[in-house]
Formats: C-alpha cells, sequence, structure tokens
C-alpha cells in the first residue's frame, strides 16, 4: 500500500480522484476559517465517526462515507482544514475498507468549486480490522517483535504533562516509542520521505516489522502510519482506541518516563 499525495489545481481535479473534506478539530478548538477550502468537496461526517464507542468505529466511518456520497468504488482524495491533522485519519480508514484514497497536502493553496453528490451506500471491499489493532492486540504485542509508536507530544507520553481527559491516567504503553505528530511535518506538508526514514531510523524503528500506531485517540496516529507508509512500511496498524481507552482502564500495564 503506497502513500499516495496529490495536488489538486484550480478546476477541482486531482488526478481522477473524488474530494472529500475530513475536517476535525479538538474539542475547544475551532475549526479555522478558509475561504478557498470552505464548502469544496463532500462532507465526510469526522464528529459522528469520532463520537462513535471504539468497537463501532469501523462500522460507523463506513456509514459516514455512504452518507457523504462516496460508494467505496471511486478513488477519494481527502484534506482538512485543521493544517493536515484530521485527514491522514480519514485516509486510513478509508484505505482500512478497501477503498483507493490519497492524501491532499498543501490544503488553501488554490481555490476549488464545490461538487454536489446524493448520500449512497459504501460497500468496503476488505475488513477494515487488517489495518487497524484492538486493545487486545495491542496488549499481546507488548514484549514481542511489534513495534508500538506513540505520536503524543513527548510530555504526555513520558507522563509528565496531564491528560487532557481527566479520567486518564498518564504515561504510555509499555515498550513503546515516542515519535510526536508534530515532527512528521511543517505547516500542511509531511516531510519528505529521507526525512522521515532519518527519523524514524533515530527511534530505531524498524520499517521491515509489524508497527501499530496510537496517540491520545486514533487521529494522529493516523498520519504516524500514513508517515510510516510514505517510508516503505508494509506492516502498520493504528490502535484506534489509543491513550483514550487505554489510559482509563486500571487492568492495563502503564509506563512513565521516556
Amino acid at each position: 500500500m503506497l502513500a499516495v499525495t496529490l495536488s489538486v489545481d484550480a478546476d477541482r481535479h486531482a488526478d481522477g480522484y473524488v474530494l472529500a473534506e475530513a475536517s476535525w478539530a479538538m474539542p475547544g478548538r475551532e475549526e479555522p476559517f478558509d475561504p478557498y477550502l470552505r464548502d469544496t468537496a463532500l462532507s465526510i461526517d469526522t464528529q459522528a465517526i469520532k463520537a462513535a464507542p471504539v468497537g463501532e468505529r469501523l462500522a460507523v466511518s463506513a456509514a459516514m462515507f455512504g452518507k457523504a456520497g462516496l460508494d467505496g468504488t471511486e478513488p477519494v482524495a481527502v484534506y482538512d482544514r485543521v493544517g493536515l491533522f484530521s485527514a491522514p485519519w480519514i485516509w486510513w480508514l478509508l484505505r482500512s475498507h478497501g477503498c483507493d484514497a490519497a492524501l491532499v497536502e498543501g490544503w488553501g493553496e488554490t481555490r476549488l468549486d464545490p461538487p454536489l453528490a446524493p448520500p449512497t451506500q459504501f460497500l468496503p471491499t476488505r475488513d477494515a480490522g487488517l489495518m487497524n489493532a484492538n486493545r487486545d492486540e495491542v496488549l499481546a504485542g507488548i514484549g514481542t517483535g511489534v513495534q508500538i509508536v506513540d505520536a503524543r507530544p513527548a510530555g504526555r507520553f513520558a507522563g509528565e504533562t496531564p491528560e487532557p481527559r481527566p479520567d486518564c491516567r498518564a504515561g504510555h504503553i509499555p515498550g513503546s516509542v515516542n515519535v510526536p505528530f508534530g515532527q512528521l511535518k511543517s505547516g500542511r506538508r509531511f516531510h519528505a520521505a529521507n526525512d522521515l526514514r532519518a527519523l524514524f531510523d533515530d527511534k530505531t524503528i524498524d520499517l521491515s516489522r509489524p508497527i501499530i500506531t496510537t496517540c491520545g485517540s486514533g487521529v494522529t496516529a493516523s498520519g504516524l502510519a500514513f508517515a510510516l507508509t510514505r517510508c516503505g512500511a508494509k506492516n502498520v496498524k493504528v490502535y484506534q482506541g489509543s491513550w483514550a481507552e487505554w489510559g482509563v482502564d486500571p487492568d492495563l500495564p502503564v509506563e512513565t518516563g521516556s
């Protein structure tokens, strides 16, 4: 699976891809107004996907893709208005369902015209679980050859910065490695593959071995998965439950420190 990125021309063409907006902002943060990309593409209800229980997120995402007017057969290019924050998450979920999806980098650099599409039925062509890990898979991977990579900021990973969710413990999944999401990109674009590989090499991440990415709630973990895929990693899964699920379960192990 290749990490495809696209640019978009002024006529809303993206190499034959249907454009879909996938903006989602952290609670309390407003999505920025963008005169170029506001209401310019099929709109995916990211809030409904985010609000779904972790065990239902994959099924709900398929329903929301259909509600947006996608049927799973056409290539889809996704972008967001939050600075390339949530679009990689939706890109990952689309790919999880077998949809040909690409990520638009450099949003806001061109003007687009709004498309129109009625709701339809989105028909997945693969088991989305193949690209997404659940809590039991992550727990089973601790201490094995599976690499668990956390995209949260360093302070939260180390347990030195309070979690935004008051019911979450501080720290990280034992044995996991920290690669903060902010280190993966500059502004509206991810770094080039060579630069990303150097970052992963510095963290002793082996791209040829299985990797599970995690974060606070599955969003930036998907951006991390995109970056790993851009570098050629083939066996990557996203832990959609992430720390929002792991951190509140007292039966699951936690480590602190960097």
